[in-house]
């Protein structure tokens, strides 16, 4: 659970320096169509790396949450049973 957890903490911490790096790039002026372009292409890369992690976070979260749910189900068993 704590390898899941420290996992989740390290994608949000890249996640958090795309989204800067995407905030600066986006406040760079260009001066022509070619770095325009080059603009464009950075800003579609960190915008899948950005997909990316995220798609990641969820399974995580998912996994985590799927075992969450498995610990709870033994350690709260009914003694009415």
């Amino acid at each position: 659970m704590k390898k899941l957890e420290r996992q989740i903490h390290e994608l949000q911490k890249e996640l958090a320096e795309v989204l800067k790096k995407r905030d600066a790039l986006r406040l760079r002026p260009c001066r022509g169509d070619v770095e325009i372009q080059q603009k464009q292409q950075l800003l579609e890369e960190l915008d899948n790396q950005t997909s990316a992690f995220r798609e990641k976070m969820r399974e995580l979260e998912k996994r985590r949450r799927e075992q969450m749910s498995g610990t709870e189900k033994i350690c709260y068993e009914s003694p009415f049973n």
